[in-house]
């Protein structure tokens, strides 16, 4: 993690703008294409929730937009970023938070997964984010083809971690669509760059097939 150079970023202004607004947050929701997704899913015997993890923090990793943060009301940039994601364990109607470090490998990252949500079993693993402005939120809510979701800030303004949700999936002729939503500070980022994460994301789910 490093700070800013605020002399020479160009958001600036636009970050000094809305740190101070009652509600400094963006959020947006499309329907993506997850055909080739479930398809790799099913090949390589994967999860497709943890698949789809891997997918969109890979794309988030790569992209500076989201790797910026808020600390002490200054901006910073971390060099990587850790997946902090909710799953419900067997029986459970608790989410259990899974936080962990990132492999950038969809075969070493489903299996290290795997690993830790058996290991922290019914641990909530609600400390594990605090403090934190290294991580992506990530959350699903299968039962529902929602149209928009926001999820909890965790003090209004500070919170520049960004969420990524996703929903129930569903049939669109041949092909398998997904509701998916990106909650960012609107400091950090524009809808542009929300806009090319989603160009990106799917650029990358098209080639899972």
């Amino acid at each position: 993690m490093r700070y800013v150079d605020i002399d020479t970023w160009d958001r600036w202004s636009y970050f000094q703008r809305y740190l101070g607004t009652d509600f400094p947050y963006i959020v947006i929701g499309a329907d993506i294409d997850v055909t080739g997704l479930l398809a790799f899913s099913r090949k390589n015997g994967l999860s497709s929730y943890l698949a789809m993890i891997f997918s969109a923090h890979h794309v988030a990793e790569s992209m500076e937009s989201f790797r910026y943060r808020i600390l002490d009301g200054r901006p910073i940039i971390n060099e990587r970023m850790c997946p902090s994601f909710t799953y419900i364990p067997e029986g459970s109607d608790l989410f259990v938070l899974v936080t962990m470090d990132f492999v950038d490998d969809v075969l070493e990252f489903h299996e290290r997964a795997r690993a830790r949500i058996t290991a922290q079993n019914t641990d909530p693993g609600l400390d594990g984010i605090a403090g934190r402005y290294d991580i992506i939120g990530y959350s699903a809510v299968p039962w529902i083809q929602f149209t928009h979701v926001m999820r909890t800030i965790g003090r209004l303004g500070a919170d520049s971690n960004p969420k990524m949700t996703w929903g129930k999936y569903f049939q669109r002729g041949d092909r398998m669509l997904m509701p998916f939503s990106v909650q960012v500070h609107h400091g950090l980022m524009d809808g542009l760059h929300v806009g090319r994460y989603f160009e990106e994301l799917q650029r990358y789910l098209d080639g899972l097939e």
